[in-house]
């Protein structure tokens, strides 16, 4: 199939679909910063809306390493994105989004479901703060926007459109490099290590909420890796968007518990 001579148009929607997703942070970063700057024993001496803003550009510099290697080896090393396909090939969007959206649904929220039991069975283990499901908390729009945007949206154009992809492109032009595509033992390679660092991402703001033990970090590296590697396989098999599609349903399961929990 012919491509488009505007291949720009897709990296142009995930990356302005970025910025509004890093955007959703700020709310949260305006009230936890000056406590952040306190236990540290930093002055505050920038407006804290500013110092909130200039945090955001170092996740908004993530989504942009992830959309370039996205762009330009993703379909080299036999991923897919439907937006990018309909962008380069023209191929139909909305009836494939409608294709994968009950088995990545179902997945996500299979997923949700089974880190919500493992939490609950460690909670005697862990501070309150780390509960998956707190019946005190409260869900606004900016908290869901958040989840939905980006733990969604912009956590898998890095993760998965940006690391994993590189990740297994690397492994492949070092061990079968004379390979028309990756195996499946390199790609299921790059899930595993791209959901262990995906895991690993999350150590900077569990040890902001709490002390870090081994049974915590543990349970960091299995909820995050577990759903890292649910959405890399949807990547692989399905497609970026079905990877998207699971992880907002995961993040829809923890809200939904979430409520209900707080009215038991």
């Amino acid at each position: 199939m012919k491509p488009s001579r505007k291949p720009w148009r897709s990296f142009l929607v995930f990356f302005l679909i970025g910025i509004v997703a890093v955007l959703t942070l700020l709310p949260m970063l305006v009230e936890l910063l000056p406590q952040q700057l306190e236990e540290l024993g930093v002055p505050l001496t920038l407006p804290v809306e500013l110092l909130a803003l200039l945090s955001l550009i170092n996740p908004l510099l993530f989504i942009v390493a992830g959309l370039l290697v996205g762009h330009f080896l993703a379909e080299r090393t036999g991923f897919f994105s439907f937006v990018y396909e309909k962008d380069r090939y023209g191929k139909p969007l909305l009836s494939r989004l409608a294709g994968v959206f009950n088995i990545s649904s179902l997945l996500g929220v299979m997923g949700g479901v089974i880190m919500l039991t493992v939490d609950f069975l460690l909670q005697p283990f862990l501070p309150e703060v780390l509960y998956l499901s707190d019946a005190g908390s409260t869900i606004d729009f900016f908290d869901l926007a958040t989840r939905l945007l980006y733990g969604g949206i912009a956590e898998e154009l890095m993760l998965r459109w940006g690391v994993m992809t590189l990740v297994v492109f690397i492994l492949w032009k070092i061990f079968q490099r004379k390979n028309a595509q990756p195996s499946s033992v390199i790609v299921w390679s790059g899930i595993i290590l791209s959901a262990l660092l995906f895991g690993l991402g999350h150590y900077g703001a569990t040890v902001a909420a709490t002390e870090m033990t081994p049974i915590i970090f543990a349970r960091m590296i299995f909820l995050n890796g577990l759903g890292g590697v649910i959405y890399g396989w949807l990547y692989w098999r399905k497609g970026l968007e079905a990877a998207m599609i699971a992880h907002m349903a995961t993040h829809v399961t923890f809200v939904i518990i979430s409520i209900l929990t707080s009215w038991i």
